[in-house]
């Protein structure tokens, strides 16, 4: 891929999941379609060959239904787990499950020529159904689910009224917590803490709560009124255990120290409608991309909250605020995600089923290495 040039890979159907492929030395996502039309949802597997910028694919059958979230499992990168809604035509009802699935390879690149006609002149394959997961109340509806960061017989499933800690083996309630109060304020999706590990953070209306898991009593901690409107995600700090970026339907960007929660320590308003996903940068924290219904992916730097006293100071290299603008999506951005293979590279994608791969501008990179 080129400095400055982003790469599009255009789909057929509606999307809005995506995933990067973890445990792997390739730069590859996984995308879910949201198709309404019976037995025509699809998992795309997309892999960038990084010396010739060629985007090479692979795609595989969901029947179940359409995609709503997806992730890799980062314990096996051939498994990988849907939230999806399926239709029932002798009922007329719609019902929501996790399933999870085994790719039969990784490969995707054709080896030879050979390899390359074969893999053109072949229909969508088959994925192995390992189980599904569905709500104990047929009516709730799955937000998403998350693989627990060390245990990989366990998941985090999201429901509107309730988080489910359930082993993928049987299936089985290992524990659940259920909001509290009257209100019984819905939950919107949640991620565990890859530093407390026991720890799951839940978004509810505009407030972040996280739950031990090894309990079900009170939130172990909270952030009241993270933002002014509904809260749409949460990604945790992967170097420094008490930071947690959230993002919502105030147009802002919050990054919190959640031991004291009333201010958050950086906050931006960069986009101009919803910000539906918000990452950090996987070896380089103050880097963040967040996606928008306004129909940009923006590059953030915070660096002002990432110096610490052993190092050079990144704010006197790196001013904080936007990056860059990636505008090729010409619908909402519901997901964006750093490579695990790449540090300096990331996909964004959109509704109108475009998936975008970019990369941080070379003088950003060299102001961070150097």
């Amino acid at each position: 891929m080129e400095e400055g040039n982003s790469i599009i890979y255009g789909l057929e159907h509606q999307t809005r999941a995506l995933s990067p492929q973890y445990e792997s030395d390739a730069i590859r996502f996984l995308i879910g379609t949201q198709s309404l039309k019976p037995q025509s949802n699809q998992v795309h597997v997309v892999e960038l060959e990084e010396d010739t910028g060629a985007l090479h694919t692979k795609v595989y059958k969901h029947n179940i239904g359409e995609i709503w979230h997806l992730r890799c499992s980062p314990h096996d990168a051939a498994t990988l787990m849907t939230t999806h809604n399926s239709y029932d035509p002798d009922t007329s009802q719609c019902t929501m499950g996790v399933s999870i699935f085994k790719l039969p390879t990784l490969d995707v690149i054709p080896k030879d020529v050979d390899d390359l006609s074969a893999i053109q002149g072949r229909n969508a394959e088959d994925m192995e159904h390992l189980i599904t997961i569905t709500p104990e109340k047929p009516e709730e509806e799955v937000r998403c689910a998350e693989w627990h960061p060390t245990d990989a017989n366990r998941v985090g499933i999201v429901l509107d009224g309730s988080v489910s800690v359930r082993d993928v083996t049987t299936g089985s309630v290992v524990t659940s917590f259920v909001p509290e109060g009257r209100a019984r304020l819905k939950f919107t999706g949640g991620k565990w803490s890859p530093q407390a590990q026991h720890q799951f953070a839940v978004l509810q209306d505009t407030h972040i709560k996280c739950f031990d898991s090894r309990t079900d009593c009170k939130p172990a901690w909270s952030i009241d009124n993270a933002h002014r409107q509904l809260a749409r995600d949460l990604d945790f700090n992967p170097n420094r255990q008490f930071h947690v970026a959230s993002a919502g339907d105030d147009a802002a960007l919050n990054i919190w120290d959640y031991r004291n929660g009333k201010e958050p320590i950086f906050s931006r308003t960069d986009h101009s409608h919803w910000v539906w996903t918000v990452r950090y940068n996987t070896y380089h924290e103050q880097l963040l991309v967040t996606g928008s219904s306004d129909g940009r992916a923006l590059l953030t730097a915070a660096a002002s909250i990432c110096d610490s006293d052993d190092e050079k100071k990144l704010s006197q290299v790196l001013e904080d605020g936007v990056l860059q603008s990636y505008e090729q999506h010409e619908d909402s951005v519901y997901c964006v995600e750093w490579s695990t293979a790449e540090p300096w590279t990331f996909a964004s994608l959109s509704y109108d089923a475009r998936l975008v791969l970019s990369r941080v501008p070379r003088h950003f990179k060299y102001k961070i290495l150097l």
